[in-house]
């Protein structure tokens, strides 16, 4: 994550933003630096570096979404720090360490890969946690359908171990996935958690419950990933729940 802002005096402590491009950045930390959105970030190599209590985009309006291009991060560290919306393109993430989650709120994603031990991370289709301004909510969509149209694949997770994934709001389709530890449901196959029965609650208990979520939510699909950096009891949950729903013909690899 590259956090720069034009109107935060944190960033006195920082080069400019033209010093950026064309960097390489290791081993640094960035503390209470906030960008406030409207902002670009391009050509940038970061590693081994942390972002305390950060923040990149923070604007809930469409038209102020920051954009991050041609960016690799490799072994850094977020701790406290969320992502407002922002445009991602051709974006390599090599191992990132969370404390505790990182949240990305509708974001935009295009040739974004993550690789390696990845950290909790939520990526959310509302801007913020609590929007409800249907105007605004109605121009994401807007915007998102429109970046979507013309994108030829958004997120490569495939080569990624996360301790946990949750993604809402980019097209399953144009997601790449390990088919065998990244599964999709669909509600057209899946007609709530009563059909699984009390013992799959009992034996897959996290599983259970994510599915639960989804199928109480509007959404007709759900991206079903494993935990592999997670402890074993939790890895074990969601192996065998996925292993159960592939007998029941309820996922697609």
């Amino acid at each position: 994550m590259i956090v720069y802002s034009s109107t935060s005096c944190v960033m006195s402590s920082l080069v400019s933003v033209v010093d950026w491009y064309m960097r390489n950045i290791d081993g640094q930390e960035f503390k209470m630096v906030f960008d406030q959105g409207g902002s670009v970030f391009e050509a940038v190599r970061i590693a081994n570096s942390s972002f305390d209590n950060c923040g990149m985009s923070l604007s809930k309006r469409p038209s102020r979404m920051s954009s991050v291009r041609d960016v690799v991060v490799s072994n850094c560290k977020v701790i406290n720090s969320e992502i407002g919306p922002t445009v991602f393109e051709d974006v390599q993430v090599e191992g990132l360490d969370v404390n505790p989650i990182l949240l990305l709120w509708s974001c935009f994603y295009r040739r974004v890969c993550l690789v390696g031990k990845i950290g909790k991370i939520r990526v959310n289709i509302q801007p913020s946690a609590f929007c409800t301004d249907a105007g605004v909510l109605a121009e994401f969509a807007e915007r998102r359908a429109a970046f979507y149209s013309s994108v030829d694949w958004a997120l490569d997770i495939s080569r990624a171990r996360f301790v946990d994934f949750a993604c809402k709001g980019v097209p399953l389709a144009l997601i790449r996935r390990d088919p065998e530890t990244q599964v999709i449901v669909r509600k057209q196959d899946f007609s709530g958690v009563d059909m699984l029965g009390t013992q799959f609650a009992s034996a897959f208990p996290e599983t259970h419950t994510r599915l639960g979520i989804f199928g109480e939510s509007t959404a007709e699909e759900a991206l079903l990933v494993v935990p592999l950096a997670a402890p074993r009891k939790r890895r074990e949950d969601w192996v065998g729940g996925i292993a159960e729903l592939r007998r029941l013909g309820v996922v697609s690899g």
